[in-house]
């Protein structure tokens, strides 16, 4: 009877899942400790809620002159969220009409009105409404 183990076969290994591994020089491999009063931590903690990011990314952005408050742009206000979401959906009935306009259907009216108010709101984002 042959042998079934031949010297040219690899024993099977299971691959490995996740994430692939970044470069070595890339890896945080330090972990600093930094004793902060109640009123420091207070305000790290709004200032990572604020910006959506952990208290360490707060702290690099800081040391590498990078300052949170003036490069990170402040989030959405709601009625600048909601005010953003019109404006998405406005969008998309323009595409629609644009859409149509390539079929040869009319669409002027609907184009007008929806042009109309992506305008009004666009001012009204950028503060020049009057």
């Amino acid at each position: 009877m042959a042998d079934l183990s031949t010297s040219d076969s690899t024993p099977h290994r299971p691959r490995k899942s996740g994430r692939k591994p970044s470069p070595q020089a890339e890896k945080q491999r330090h972990v600093v400790s930094v004793r902060l009063t109640d009123a420091e931590h207070e305000r790290l903690t709004r200032e990572a809620e604020r910006h959506q990011l952990s208290q360490g990314e707060v702290l690099r952005s800081v040391w590498f002159k990078q300052h949170t408050a003036t490069r990170l742009p402040t989030p959405p206000t709601p009625e600048e969220a909601r005010q953003l979401a019109q404006l998405a959906g406005m969008a998309a009935n323009l595409n629609q009409l644009t859409k149509l306009a390539h079929l040869q259907q009319d669409q002027r009216a609907g184009a007008t009105t929806v042009l109309g108010q992506m305008h009004h709101l666009l001012k009204r984002l950028t503060g020049e409404a009057s």
